[in-house]
This record gives structure tokens, sequence and C-alpha cells, in this order.
């Protein structure tokens, strides 16, 4: 098997991405036990999709499995609220994308207490943040 050359740049560019993946990773089960905590019995799984070459710091959509409409849109809401108050940034542009997922379930009961009481408290910061702007974009 022929070794691939990276210049250093590269490298340092491939780890950064890997992080940023992994703490999306963490973060998504996070907000995934916030949500379940602040709506016990209606959230199975909240569902992360990126578009294949998105920036580390983007997000596409958020999509909350979950059956009832109203419910789906209000979880949607306060998901991604949270998730750019961790210093994510939604950006839906329509191109391809891919899913990752994340559960409460996944989380012991303690980890899943710390996760809520984690995302409650950047959750209050953001709100007592002076020109918190909600949408990056400034559409909101």
């Amino acid at each position: 098997m022929t070794e691939i050359e990276r210049s250093p740049e590269t490298l340092a560019a491939m780890e950064r991405t890997m992080a940023a993946e992994q703490r999306l990773k963490e973060d998504l089960v996070r907000i995934a036990c916030w949500i379940e905590a602040s709506h016990p019995e209606c959230l199975s799984a909240l569902e992360v999709q990126r578009h294949y070459s998105c920036e580390d710091n983007e997000i596409a959509h958020v999509v909350p499995l979950v059956k009832d409409q109203a419910t789906r849109r209000l979880i949607r809401g306060e998901a991604e609220a949270a998730f750019r108050a961790l210093g994510w940034t939604i950006r839906p542009e329509g191109r391809d994308v891919r899913s990752i997922f994340g559960r409460a379930q996944s989380r012991s009961q303690h980890e899943r207490l710390q996760a809520f009481s984690e995302i409650q408290k950047v959750m209050r910061n953001t709100e007592m943040a002076p020109d918190s702007d909600p949408d990056p974009r400034g559409t909101a």
C-alpha cells in the first residue's frame, strides 16, 4: 500500500475536523439529555444532519425524532438554540447531508442529570448575554 504524503497544514486541518466531529457527537448527546429532561416521554433520539463539505462548526439541520408535529417543532427550536449557544452554526444549504444520531438513553442517569445541568447553565448564560442574536445570520 502506498503512503499518502500530506503537508503539516493538511494534517492539522484533518485533526481539527476530527476533533470538531467528536465535540459535535458529545454536544448532541448532551442536548438530547437536556431535551429528554425537559420533555419526558417525547424524544426517542435527536438527529443532526451535516453537509459533507461543511465547516467544522456547521450543522445543516436538527431533527428531533418525535411523532407529534407540534412537539417536534418546539423541540427543534429548543435544540437549535442549544446548539447555537454551544457555538454551532446552523446553515441549511440544500446539499447532500449525512446524519449523526444522539440518544439520552446511551448515558447513565447521573450523566443525563449532569448534561441537563450543563446545557441549562449555557442557555441561562446565553439569555443573559447582551446583544445575543439567536440566529447568527441575523434573520431571526
